[in-house]
């Protein structure tokens, strides 16, 4: 009854998705892939009946509509439901988007960032489904996102960095065998200060994966996707992550570029695995106006001394003419340690040669979805009523930031 009621909010009536509905499926794509609506001329009007009819939130706008900030509310039981929806219409996601009549009017990304959240949902869908559960194993979403002779290379394989000498003794199988994910949408951030691990187990709760946002590229990332050890309790210290760099490049082919891997090493080190200061847990001036004055909660100063956990890093090369995988071997220098436990792979091409899900139909889609989009935009810049008193004015913002969970730091997106 629980589904049924959130399919009828997104489709505004309906339970079931016909390729008909054009307004429909747009509002499952917007919800599950945190879709970005362009406020030129043409948009204004789909933009509007996402707004009046399929849960997208309006966090702002001027006085006559002229300009407007809209955003797909991170809800992980409406995702759920535009996932079922979906997946009866027994069509991918891609040809949905590609083939919608408004297709003209969603932000696609700079660097095919929206094509590769695609691939990722479709294969991670498609491990769920043959688990028959939400979440699913590191192991189970590498093999359904990898052709099945470059899978089994993987599970064998050694890392490229190794921080102990037992991790350079085990395997991908070993290391990642108790290790989980779930998500069935996406949350863009705005500071890259959210993929610590101070907050990287809330989107676990939330059931989402990570887009950076398209102008503030973070040490070479673009998306990441939490991982959770099974065999502990869900925290800052049980998490590790997923780390993708997306490019469309012409440059980048078949050959594995290393410089690419060097640009996440930072964020491995001293942005992921790191604790925020105390300053960051205490409630600001905005939503100390909306609730009560709380104790300040105490926190371990191990800022720099948290323990990297390893993790898997990707390079999406999806401009490449040719298809390849590419695992990045180990360095053959004796007895060398590194600062952290790392898998590289470098994926080129769109081909089921290289992503396991790919079909020989959705390759047109995929290819048009990796146009540039020239019109990127930050959701909170717009400003408020220059009238305004120093007291609304806060509460509003407190408001617009309960919208957006988890973008960016502040205790009103994520208390």
């Amino acid at each position: 009854m629980m589904m049924d009621y959130m399919k009828q909010k997104l489709l505004d009536g309906p339970t079931v998705l016909r390729n008909s509905n054009w307004t429909g499926s747009l509002a499952c794509l917007c919800v599950r892939f945190a879709l970005e609506l362009n406020m030129d001329k043409t948009a204004c009007d789909v933009t509007f009946a996402q707004v009046e009819r399929h849960m997208r939130l309006c966090i702002a706008t001027t006085a006559e509509l002229e300009g407007m900030i809209t955003l797909p509310g991170s809800e992980p039981l409406l995702a759920e439901a535009a996932f079922q929806l979906m997946n009866d219409t027994q069509t991918n996601a891609v040809h949905h988007l590609a083939q919608h009549l408004d297709m003209n009017c969603i932000h696609r990304g700079r660097h095919g960032e929206l094509a590769a959240a695609l691939l990722i949902m479709q294969a991670f869908d498609a491990a769920r489904v043959v688990g028959g559960r939400r979440w699913v194993s590191v192991v189970d979403f590498m093999e359904a996102l990898l052709p099945t002779s470059e899978y089994d290379t993987l599970l064998q394989s050694g890392p490229t960095f190794c921080r102990t000498e037992d991790d350079n003794k085990l395997t991908f199988e070993a290391i990642f065998k108790d290790c989980g994910m779930w998500f069935n949408h996406i949350i863009k951030i705005e500071a890259k200060e959210m993929i610590s691990i101070d907050h990287l187990w809330k989107f676990v709760t939330r059931g989402a994966m990570i887009l950076c946002a398209t102008d503030q590229e973070l040490e070479g990332i673009d998306i990441i996707l939490p991982v959770c050890y099974t065999t502990q309790n869900l925290g800052p210290d049980s998490v590790t992550a997923i780390i993708i760099h997306v490019t469309n490049g012409m440059d980048f082919k078949t050959e594995l570029n290393e410089s690419l891997y060097y640009a996440m090493d930072l964020a491995v080190t001293s942005t992921i695995f790191s604790m925020l200061p105390d300053s960051d847990l205490t409630t600001e001036n905005a939503s100390a106006l909306v609730e009560p004055k709380k104790k300040k909660r105490k926190t371990s100063p191990i800022s720099n001394n948290v323990t990297p956990k390893p993790v898997i890093r990707m390079v999406f090369a999806l401009a490449s003419p040719e298809p390849a995988i590419v695992f990045r071997g180990r360095a053959s220098a004796e007895h060398h340690l590194d600062g952290f436990t790392a898998f590289d792979i470098w994926l080129a091409g769109l081909s089921d040669q290289t992503f396991k899900q790919i079909q020989d139909a959705d390759l047109e889609p995929y290819e048009k979805l990796l146009e540039h989009s020239p019109l990127p935009r930050d959701t909170f810049e717009l400003q408020d009523d220059r009238d305004l008193g120093d007291k609304a004015r806060n509460l509003r913002r407190a408001r617009k930031q309960r919208m957006a969970p988890l973008t960016v730091p502040g205790a009103d997106h994520y208390a």
